[in-house]
């Protein structure tokens, strides 16, 4: 009787545990999460939406722009994309991302092209791009792209 009790009370209490237990993160979830923000990112470049583009990073973001200083904070990110959008239209379109999720960060490497066409006349330009976005998990579970790094796949020069 002793040892069905011993048995009875170690098994509730690892019942109890389990269930006070945190819930093992939704990798798969946060990694569509990610891919989400992305898209939101190159929709709103793609429009020409300003605060939207803004909105899909954290107020202390870091953007380094190919051959540029680096911006910090959406003020100086925002004078950097207001006035890449008063010269072109801008077509974004991510072809390939690899996102690796850790705790409240992830890393998406990725590749695509970005289209310039001058709004005063004139050829458009394409670039073949690289990057890394840092996402950074907010308090409300969603994610913002924390850092932005991106250059071009051409040769120097080109």
């Amino acid at each position: 009787m002793a040892r069905s009790l011993a048995l009875c009370m170690v098994g509730l209490t690892s019942v109890a545990l389990m269930a006070c237990a945190p819930a093992a993160p939704d990798t798969a979830a946060d990694v569509e999460a990610v891919k989400q923000v992305t898209a939101m990112e190159a929709q709103s470049v793609n429009a020409g939406d300003v605060d939207g583009h803004l909105s899909t990073l954290t107020a202390d973001a870091k953007a380094l722009p190919p051959n540029e200083p680096m911006l910090t904070g959406t003020d100086a990110i925002r004078g950097w994309i207001e006035g890449l959008h008063q010269q072109f239209t801008t077509n974004l379109v991510y072809s390939e991302s690899d996102v690796v999720v850790s705790g409240d960060l992830a890393v998406e490497r990725f590749t695509g092209t970005l289209t310039f066409t001058p709004k005063g006349g004139g050829v458009p330009m394409v670039e073949d791009l690289k990057g890394v976005h840092v996402f950074q998990r907010q308090a409300d579970g969603s994610w913002k792209i924390t850092i932005d790094v991106w250059n071009s796949s051409a040769p120097v020069g080109m």
